[in-house]
């Protein structure tokens, strides 16, 4: 009887045993996969536009050429955005002329970051919409409130400073790039402060 007894506690040790390793098992791979889950939503996420460490961009060998001149086409398009709802509400002829010829020179900004993308055998991002929309209700917003040609300067001198701070960032990183890269982003960094400086004189 005891013999009976003892038996069937050691079968009943032996399946507890069994049961919290088993427990411990799948805790341990549910909290796996909760990491790997979470890592990958992390990466998902992040709106950071290149990161040099960044694996995925060297796939091609030019993976971070191409980041920087997106950037490049994304900020010369905003600006080129605004301009184009800003001209009709400007009153000032010199004022409007002048955001004009900015816009050309967005528009060729655009184009040579587009010969590099062919170059390359690839196709520029386009702005998201949502950012176009947030842009254009943000001018119209500021508008509401004040429509002197020393307001609009100002709006115009946020923005492009916004620009600036970016192509700085990039630049201050001394990303291993092409030169050809490096040299239309400090030329399209020069023109930007130069924006700024003939907008000054309308504040």
């Amino acid at each position: 009887m005891d013999k009976s007894k003892n038996l069937k506690n050691s079968t009943e040790s032996i399946d507890m045993g069994a049961k919290v390793d088993e427990k411990e098992s799948n805790i341990s791979s549910s909290n796996a996969d909760n990491g790997k889950h979470e890592s990958t939503t992390k990466s998902t996420d992040s709106e950071i536009v290149f990161d040099p460490d960044c694996s995925t961009f060297d796939t091609c060998g030019f993976g971070l050429d191409l980041a920087v001149l997106d950037e490049i086409s994304k900020i010369a398009k905003m600006g080129m955005s605004s301009i184009s709802f800003l001209t009709s509400k400007i009153c000032d002829t010199e004022m409007k002329k002048m955001l004009v010829a900015m816009y050309s020179q967005y528009s060729n900004i655009v184009a040579q970051v587009n010969q590099h993308f062919e170059k390359y055998g690839e196709v520029p991002e386009d702005i998201p919409l949502h950012a176009k929309m947030m842009s254009c209700c943000g001018i119209k917003m500021n508008l509401m409130k004040d429509r002197t040609t020393s307001h609009i300067a100002e709006m115009m001198i946020q923005g492009t400073l916004m620009g600036v701070i970016e192509v700085q960032k990039i630049l201050n990183c001394n990303l291993d790039i092409d030169e050809s890269t490096t040299k239309l982003l400090k030329e399209f960094n020069k023109f930007q402060r130069e924006n700024i400086d003939k907008l000054n004189a309308y504040l």
